[in-house]
């Protein structure tokens, strides 16, 4: 018997990064007149749940028509905005009542190819960002973005437990939006040994594209927690960049150096090295913000799915590497001050002997004068 879904969802996410903070604050007041917008709370029953400290804002930004597949699809649209600059978009696309297994695969390779998607995120955001653009600190536009795709499953038919799933039906094909090849076993087991489970009717399979979520009772803690993961994923990301940008523009100041066109009294690299403080200041804030900004309370497999994104989305790559970057960065821009320090120093020096020899001068005038009068003086008592 083959696997068909009898309810569920697909969940597009497109994360972007537009400012440097999001007062939310300000933003829910801008938002009240014309959106219904409201704070993220995570919650599995009244006695376990998932706190998001600084909780973003939700808001419904109404829906819009696209065509997967040579299908139309109705598609709501909706946003959160968290206060450290990032908004993200969700395109929520219903799964067609009854469709087999092997056709929900083809409609994620539809869902992955389509531009439509980006087309339709992207003046969403645009749209969202115009309105809460007084309460964005340092407005500014990161050309990359994050996307994920989670498939959210309620009813399922054809297995008598979502375990069985893994079994009956390709949940690699699905996770990896391949409809075209067989994958190998060896790429299958890659994507299912990540599976996590609650309670023996739910099931969550977690990759670094997309994920498989089978909740029958609708929950979305899991898909939050998700979306949550890849707004801290973006920020990394744009850290990483920003110091690539950083320490390419202090390698193009050494290549300048070489050139002999660096002007020693502008303290350029004073400039770098107090910018490269406050970045890490940003970072460290960041670190602990991720640290800190998901406090569980009875829930600890809430927490295992963080965790286990993490370890998809490489957070502690990211974080080694923004950390070596950062060395590097400080490093560097120590070496090149002393540098510009020294060449200072043997100009202050030269300046200070220079103004030595301009208050000497009138002395060694005033002595040549009296030397002059002296032996004008003997000559002319010799004469005498």
């Amino acid at each position: 018997m083959s696997v068909k879904i009898l309810k569920g969802s697909i969940l597009v996410h497109r994360v972007f990064d537009v400012g440097g903070e999001i007062l939310l604050a300000q933003a829910e007041k801008h938002l009240s007149e014309d959106s219904k917008s409201l704070r993220l709370k995570l919650a599995t029953d009244t006695r376990k749940a998932i706190i998001i400290k600084d909780a973003p804002l939700k808001v419904e930004l109404g829906e819009t028509q696209l065509n997967l597949n040579g299908a139309d699809f109705s598609v709501k649209v909706f946003a959160r905005i968290w206060n450290y600059g990032v908004i993200s978009i969700t395109l929520e696309l219903p799964v067609p009542e009854g469709i087999p297994w092997a056709s929900l695969v083809k409609l994620a390779g539809g869902i992955e190819a389509s531009e439509e998607i980006d087309k339709a995120a992207a003046a969403a955001k645009n749209g969202l960002k115009k309105k809460i653009l007084p309460a964005v600190k340092s407005p500014a536009e990161w050309d990359a973005y994050e996307d994920y795709i989670t498939y959210f499953i309620e009813k399922l038919d054809g297995v008598d437990n979502p375990r069985e799933l893994l079994e009956k039906a390709d949940v690699s094909s699905l996770i990896l939006a391949e409809s075209r090849e067989s994958l190998s076993e060896t790429s299958k087991d890659l994507i299912t040994e990540n599976v996590l489970q609650y309670s023996e009717n739910d099931l969550a399979v977690i990759d670094w594209n997309s994920a498989l979520l089978i909740e029958p009772d609708g929950q979305r803690d899991v898909a939050d927690v998700i979306e949550f993961s890849l707004t801290h994923l973006l920020e990394f990301r744009y850290y990483d960049d920003l110091l690539n940008l950083k320490l390419d523009e202090l390698y193009d100041t050494i290549d300048q150096k070489k050139e002999g066109v660096v002007n020693i009294f502008k303290n350029f690299y004073a400039d770098i090295a107090e910018d490269s403080s406050t970045r890490y200041i940003e970072f460290s804030e960041f670190l602990g913000r991720i640290e800190n900004s998901l406090k569980t309370v009875g829930d600890p497999y809430l927490a295992t799915v963080f965790r286990s994104c993490s370890e998809q989305f490489r957070f502690d790559d990211w974080r080694k590497s923004i950390s070596r970057k950062m060395e590097t960065l400080a490093d560097i821009t120590q070496l090149l001050q002393g540098e510009v320090n020294s060449k200072r120093s043997h100009w202050l020096e030269i300046i200070i002997i220079v103004l030595i020899a301009v208050e000497l001068v009138p002395m060694f005038r005033q002595f040549l004068t009296y030397l002059n009068s002296s032996a004008l003086f003997k000559i002319f008592a010799k004469l005498n």
